[in-house]
């Protein structure tokens, strides 16, 4: 929940309290970031999202003052804070951005943990700056961190946007901090060919107005994109890169720069291996909000073919998106008191098929959940049709092969059980539903190994 200043006037910390100020603030993924980074850390502790008009911020950082232990900031608050800082850190003062306030002793002292997010992203991604071109588009807060970085590390910086302007503004208080620095301003026009980083820290492509972006193309040489936009999980600038081209966007900054708030707070320390566990929860959690906040949807229905991963896939979606998980199959079983294999054998399937959309009227009204389809219950309109209403269906392209493995100890198929030539006929009921699920879904994802399988699904929602 996002409160507002007339919110925060009347709240009343009962435990240590952080938060974030920004305006707007619908798309912030900030709480449940930090809460997470809370439990790493085994420390009560509060976070707030609060909606600070850029007239409001004096007012909002008093109250800061008296109510909370620190803050976060973000657009459009990140230099005009700095008006109203007590102290601020030296990094913080060359960037002229200040990301994270701590409230100490009566004083406000300003930070900038940006920057460690997009550095500790390159270096994960294993992106070396070192005499590369790198081209970074926009001249805002985000856009300074990360071209001060570029140029800190000795690329050969490219800075472009709509304003030449402020890109040359930009430039000069760069070159004013590290004089040495390789830096041209260009129009879109004149990027050249051989970039092979492109960075994006403008807004253009966040959520609500996806479909907006700072690049109609690439340069030629590209090798690596990052977008430090989070919602939506693959971006308008994302999406130009081809297969063969890194991309990522700013959800890892996210977790690390929210990480080092922490440490300046608390003086807390986390483990490597948390990073990525939150980072893949924060991306879950984003997806289960856009789930609804996009897409006007309860529910994420999985379906394809019988031994494509639909059950396993669901049970791991569902727990890192905070959803319950239901198979629609065992959901059926328990409700009839008998097995698939048995309705078969005992009714045949066009009983069975009767039972299965009548099942999933009931379960496509639960409100939270994870839905693992049966293999053919999208091959009947009329479920299809159930399941839309409420659901998000995504389609679990496993390439054939996976299936056959993930099969190969199966003894409760009724289509194939009786089937002499089991390869055969599992191969041409492959090819008969495949082109239906594609049909049918509002996304299709493949990839043959789990962990990408949910990863890449996460990032199609």
């Amino acid at each position: 929940m996002v409160l507002t200043l007339e919110d925060f006037k009347k709240f009343k910390p009962v435990r240590p309290t952080y938060a974030l100020f920004g305006w707007p603030l619908g798309h912030t993924m900030s709480p449940e970031l930090h809460v997470q980074l809370f439990n790493a850390a085994n420390m009560e502790a509060d976070y707030l999202a609060i909606a600070v008009k850029p007239e409001e911020l004096e007012t909002a950082m008093t109250l800061a003052k008296e109510k909370l232990q620190g803050i976060n900031l973000t657009i459009p608050h990140k230099k005009a804070v700095i008006d109203l800082l007590d102290a601020i850190d030296p990094s913080a003062m060359d960037l002229h951005s200040v990301n994270t306030v701590q409230f100490k002793n009566g004083e406000a002292i300003g930070y900038n943990t940006d920057i460690f997010g997009f550095a500790s992203t390159l270096e994960k991604d294993g992106i070396v700056l070192k005499n590369k071109k790198a081209l970074v588009i926009g001249y805002g807060g985000a856009s300074t961190v990360m071209a001060y970085h570029c140029a800190k590390s000795k690329a050969n910086l490219y800075i472009t946007g709509r304003s030449l302007d402020k890109a040359y503004k930009l430039k000069n208080e760069l070159k004013a901090s590290i004089p040495s620095a390789k830096i041209t301003v260009c129009t879109r026009k004149q990027i050249p060919k051989d970039v092979e980083i492109v960075i994006n820290g403008t807004p253009l492509g966040m959520y609500p107005k996806e479909e907006k972006k700072p690049l109609y193309f690439l340069p030629r040489k590209t090798k690596y994109v990052f977008d430090a936009i989070y919602n939506p999980p693959k971006t308008s600038t994302m999406k130009l890169a081809k297969r063969d081209i890194k991309t990522r966007n700013g959800i890892y900054m996210l977790v690390m720069q929210a990480a080092a708030a922490q440490t300046i707070w608390n003086n807390t320390q986390f483990e490597w291996s948390v990073f990525d566990s939150i980072a893949r929860r924060v991306l879950a959690q984003m997806a289960a909000k856009r789930l609804r906040e996009k897409y006007n949807k309860n529910n994420l229905v999985l379906c394809g073919f019988m031994g494509s991963g639909k059950t396993t896939v669901g049970k791991k979606l569902a727990k890192f998106m905070g959803l319950k998980h239901i198979d629609a199959d065992i959901y059926l079983e328990e409700k009839e008191q008998r097995t698939i294999s048995d309705i078969f054998k005992q009714d045949g399937e066009k009983v069975f098929r009767e039972l299965e959309t009548k099942y999933l009227k009931e379960i496509c009204k639960i409100d939270g959940a994870v839905i693992s389809l049966g293999g053919g219950a999208v091959l009947k309109p009329e479920n299809v049709k159930i399941i839309k209403q409420t659901g998000f269906l995504i389609h679990l392209d496993t390439p054939f092969y996976r299936i056959v493995k993930n099969l190969e100890s199966s003894s409760n198929r009724p289509l194939l059980d009786k089937r002499a030539d089991r390869m055969t006929e599992m191969r041409k009921l492959y090819n008969a539903r495949k082109h239906i699920y594609h049909h049918v879904s509002d996304r299709s994802v493949r990839s043959p190994r789990l962990s990408e399988l949910v990863e890449d699904l996460l990032q199609s929602i």
